[in-house]
């Protein structure tokens, strides 16, 4: 409740004050306070080479973050690369870069209560930052070919964060968990020393930054070309350290059809 009434105030404020003003929309996978406070070297760096006013926005949830950005209401939005696949291929939203390297998806367990038969997660609880998370879908898709069902096996359980899911499964209140070697560098060492890894998929692809549709070509171009600056410049090499990436590329067609195997079940998640 605190957390949607920060993200409010803060949409409220900048709706009054944006005018002109240039808005990154950033993915709600922590509180909109720590957002704001890991993204403001890119806030900085953006408004700096714009000559303009730049706010940095969220959502309360995934689902809500894309209807945002459906809208247009992201200059650029920092999005899941499935997400980014759907805006683009229905609305012809923009890629213009993607973070490196590739996320992956960990399944994880209590370290004194590993899933060793797989079985045990039968009429369990599964922890997840949200069910529509790539991350997530993958492993349910790992589960299922092991002759899991989510809903019908076990059930699905969103928290609010990383560190919330590794807490669920520490203390038993979820049998296992899914997160990421991204998010695990977000959860305290002490957390993470009472679980362990049963599963781990590989090669997910990260975040995509997304230009509306409408934005000139030239205008997109010399986005991503702000945007390739800062991650090469020790701001920005600081700042993609402090989110568990390393760099900014060029957003390719081929790279963003990875993701087209988890489009069905994205549709499917938000009700399409």
């Amino acid at each position: 409740m605190v957390r949607g009434l920060l993200i409010c105030l803060l949409i409220l404020f900048s709706g009054l004050a944006r005018g002109e003003a240039f808005i990154i929309g950033v993915h709600p996978i922590h509180s909109m306070r720590t957002l704001a406070e890991r993204f403001e070297p890119l806030r900085a760096h953006l408004e700096t080479r714009l000559g303009k006013p730049v706010y940095v926005e969220s959502a309360v949830d995934f689902a809500e973050y894309y209807v945002r950005t459906l809208r247009g209401e992201f200059d650029l939005a920092i999005i899941p690369a499935h997400f980014a696949r759907l805006a683009q291929k229905d609305k012809g939203f923009q890629p213009l870069i993607q973070f490196r390297p590739d996320n992956d998806a960990l399944l994880v367990s209590n370290l004194d209560r590993p899933l060793i038969p797989i079985e045990r997660m039968k009429h369990q609880r599964l922890a997840v930052i949200d069910p529509l998370a790539v991350t997530v879908l993958a492993v349910l898709a790992h589960l299922e070919s092991q002759g899991l069902e989510a809903g019908r096996d076990y059930s699905v359980m969103a928290y609010s964060n990383h560190a919330s899911v590794v807490k669920a499964v520490a203390e038993g209140l979820a049998m296992a968990g899914v997160t990421t070697t991204h998010g695990l560098k977000q959860v305290p060492e002490a957390l993470r020393g009472r679980i362990r890894t049963e599963a781990r998929i590989t090669d997910i692809p990260a975040f995509v930054g997304l230009a509306r549709p409408e934005l000139p070509a030239v205008e997109a171009r010399k986005l991503k070309e702000l945007l390739l600056d800062f991650a090469s410049a020790k701001a920005g090499q600081d700042f993609l350290k402090g989110i568990a990436f390393s760099r900014f590329v060029p957003a390719e067609e081929k790279q963003l059809r990875r993701v087209d195997a988890y489009l069905k079940e994205t549709r499917k998640g938000l009700g399409q």
